[in-house]
């Protein structure tokens, strides 16, 4: 333990002072704080845009009615703040005012039912046609109630009556924790991707430099593949934990001030969330890292790298997409239940469940323990691979090889212990 923690530390070290370390997590950081503030432009933007809405002339063209004092009336009910103009000119006059922006926009009345929405500029985000297409039901609804004698201001009242609806939920509410869920989804992939390559780099680095020779000679393989494991996860939990911090922190203050309280809902994470998310991080690192950090040191040059790591990258990305497909289904599928218990895909998948249902708290250890046995074992298979391939140069060698010289050093480690 003694030697694991020197090594630790010395890793730790090296990457919390490492340059490119400091930077990314100072500018990722200034980044968050940045676009905390964007809600709250969006909603000034907004909020301003509708104040400008105030005396916008609103050209409409009464083909269907012939009636200016009731399309004036009915227009004027659904824009308080505008300026109602019935004209009689052609489509091609109105195309023209609009186009120039004296209208801000204009509406055709083709006949009682159908209209024609003339704008200069049509945002993805408009309800313009949706609101005049009320407007105009209204009007043709009030026309026709008149002429066969109904009240219609009395009908209006039962036919817009207002539904209020009141859900209750004795579960987990996946509509309010989509959101977060999908967000610290996206986190544990990246962090995990992120900080298994950390380990794969400083590897190849040490074995390009022949630092790894040197090393070798000094402590045992299964010391330095622990020590360096723990001592770069260390250092990834300490950015991730500061990323994280700053993240709560300036959404809580600033953005949460400005948001509707219904977003603002979807952005708050349960802490038990934040707790399975930090719990089911450590150990995907520790199961990614020790297999990234062993096959690592197999690569005599960075080249080398990619060839050998990216089978093991390919089953965490299938899990990924594994659990964003069930996000927008169903979260308890039988291939998430089934993920949720391969240490490879648990981590990921056994959180996506938690966050978005309800799981028996006996699968959450049963998941846990199964990672945390894996985690074990990965490690002593790690530093084995590790003892193999840090004095081995040349071409990276095939799996089925590191298979049988993993058994040739089996054999002769367990010839040495009948001799002792």
């Amino acid at each position: 333990m003694k030697h694991i923690l020197q090594v630790l530390k010395f890793e730790y070290l090296n990457c919390i002072k490492n340059k490119a370390f400091i930077i990314t997590t100072i500018v990722i950081m200034i980044l968050i704080l940045g676009m905390s503030f964007v809600p709250a432009i969006i909603m000034d933007i907004a909020e301003s845009d509708g104040d400008s809405a105030e005396g916008d002339i609103i050209g409409i063209v009464d083909n269907a009615y012939h009636n200016s004092d009731l399309i004036t009336q009915s227009f004027q009910k659904i824009y308080p703040h505008g300026v109602i103009i019935v004209t009689e000119e052609s489509m091609d006059e109105v195309k023209a005012k609009v186009d120039k922006s004296e209208y801000e926009f204009a509406v055709v009345l083709n006949t009682p039912i159908s209209f024609t929405y003339v704008t200069k500029n049509n945002s993805l985000m408009s309800e313009e046609v949706r609101t005049i297409t009320e407007a105009v039901q209204g009007i043709y609804r009030a026309v026709n109630f008149e002429k066969f004698g109904v009240d219609y201001d009395r009908t209006a009242t039962i036919l817009d009556a207002p539904i209020i609806s009141e859900t209750i939920t004795t579960g987990t509410d996946q509509t309010k924790n989509y959101f977060s869920t999908y967000v610290l989804v996206m986190i544990l992939y990246m962090a995990i991707v992120m900080y298994g390559q950390m380990v794969s780099q400083s590897v190849v680095t040490e074995k390009n430099t022949r630092a790894m020779e040197m090393l070798i000679t000094c402590a045992k393989p299964t010391h330095l593949m622990f020590g360096k494991v723990f001592g770069s996860g260390l250092a990834g939990l300490t950015q991730l934990v500061v990323i994280t911090g700053t993240a709560l922190a300036s959404v809580k203050m600033i953005s949460m001030k400005s948001l509707p309280e219904g977003l603002s809902e979807m952005l708050t994470m349960p802490v038990s969330t934040v707790i399975y998310a930090l719990i089911f991080f450590i150990t995907a690192y520790f199961i990614y890292a020790f297999l990234l950090g062993s096959l690592s040191s197999l690569a005599s040059r960075s080249e080398d790298l990619n060839t050998l790591t990216t089978p093991v990258m390919m089953i965490f990305v299938v899990a990924f997409m594994i659990v964003m497909m069930s996000m927008t289904s169903d979260i308890n599928n039988t291939l998430m239940i089934v993920c949720s218990y391969i240490p490879f895909t648990a981590p990921i998948a056994m959180f996506a469940r938690i966050a978005l249902s309800d799981v028996a708290f006996h699968e959450i250890i049963i998941s846990i323990v199964i990672q945390l046995v894996s985690i074990y074992l990965l490690g002593m298979l790690a530093a084995a691979i590790y003892k193999i391939g840090v004095l081995m140069y040349g071409k990276p060698p095939k799996f089925s090889e590191i298979f049988k010289l993993l058994k040739e050093q089996h054999q002769a480690n367990k010839a040495l212990k009948s001799k002792e």
